[in-house]
């Protein structure tokens, strides 16, 4: 009887991904989606493209994350972290043998189970999850500054000066429009750029961005700079870090089984980070096509990874991908950020 809901019950949560997979947006009045309505040159539009992506409804989860989350909970289920399942299979005696198939039955139930639960909790659960996190974070964060002040000098006073002149609008812009749309005081938010290390950039609990300098390089200009702290304000806004936590508590993260499915839901929340940034930077008054650009400039000075190996190894998805999701992106916000009487364009460049 239990197989035979659990069944039910797998065939329920992989209904649902079709369906939302043609649910976008909710829908306002008689169906009509209200971006199409109002049109993309609106900066109401991009407002409700923002919250969307901000906060994902259930539906929106299942068609993202919905294939990676159930998949990879059924296979951390069977093989786990020390592949305590191919050792039963293998001395089961093959697929006719009893214990073959309540292992089987009970791990794929299991699995299913964890996978859907896991996106209910990326969904309705993110919040508590963030106070659960404050100390990892709080960890990480003081040991990369820990270790920035160790290995690096801090730049010059006057480089110092002339780095907060060139970020300190690009972070005040975005403070702004986060404030007035999110309620978030922007006194909340702590930017602070560390010398050395790699081109890259990362978020906190608590509202806390760092950037590390050589990244500057790679932004090029402040409205590649805006693209770049605006995906780690996405990162915060969206509760990323929250959600990675709860997933350690349904999926085998370290099981070598799971890791392509796992590397999938952590790399579909990059790119809802740079799709949140991409609106955040348009509203500020940067060029949005600029991130696009900083994907093509990172590639060029960092490589790009195979696809193939790329599931396995990282949470990001590769340069190329993030390129070609931000292109088609931007390309629908070329009208608003043309007609937009308060635009800056691409800002300063970086001549530091």
């Amino acid at each position: 009887m239990h197989r035979t809901v659990g069944c039910i019950f797998i065939i329920f949560i992989f209904s649902l991904i079709p369906v939302a997979a043609f649910s976008e947006e909710p829908s306002e009045g008689g169906g009509a989606n209200p971006v199409e309505a109002i049109g993309w040159d609106s900066e109401e539009a991009i407002i409700f493209k923002l919250r969307n992506a901000t906060n994902r409804g259930l539906l929106d989860e299942i068609a993202k994350t919905g294939f990676a989350s159930i998949t990879g909970g059924i296979v951390g289920s069977v093989f786990g972290f020390s592949w305590p399942g191919l050792l039963t299979v293998l001395q089961s005696g093959g697929p006719g043998n009893l214990l073959y198939l309540n292992f089987f039955a009970g791990a794929i139930l299991k699995g299913a189970a964890l996978g859907a639960l896991s996106m209910i909790s990326r969904v309705y659960l993110r919040t508590p999850a963030d106070y659960i996190a404050w100390p990892y974070s709080w960890y990480v964060i003081t040991k990369i500054r820990l270790k920035n002040w160790v290995f690096y000098e801090d730049p010059a006073p006057k480089t110092q000066q002339d780095m907060s002149a060139y970020i300190d609008p690009v972070a005040s812009r975005l403070k702004t429009v986060v404030e007035q749309i999110f309620q978030i005081p922007a006194s909340s938010w702590t930017i602070v750029t560390l010398a050395g290390g790699s081109p890259n950039a990362l978020s906190g609990i608590g509202y806390k961005v760092i950037l590390f300098s050589p990244v500057l390089s790679i932004a090029k200009n402040q409205a590649g700079l805006s693209c770049v702290i605006a995906h780690e304000m996405g990162h915060a806004l969206a509760q990323h870090i929250a959600q990675d936590n709860l997933d350690l508590l349904f999926f085998q993260k370290w099981g070598i089984a799971s890791i392509p499915f796992t590397k999938a839901i952590s790399q579909e929340r990059e790119l809802q980070a740079d799709e949140i940034g991409l609106y955040l930077t348009a509203l500020a008054g940067y060029d949005p096509s600029e991130c696009a650009a900083v994907w093509r400039r990172m590639s060029v000075a960092t490589g790009d990874i195979r696809p193939i190996v790329n599931m396995f190894i990282s949470d990001h998805p590769t340069n190329k991908t993030r390129f070609d999701e931000m292109k088609k992106l931007s390309d629908k916000l070329k009208g608003y950020h043309l007609r937009n009487p308060d635009s800056l364009g691409l800002g300063i460049e970086y001549e530091l």
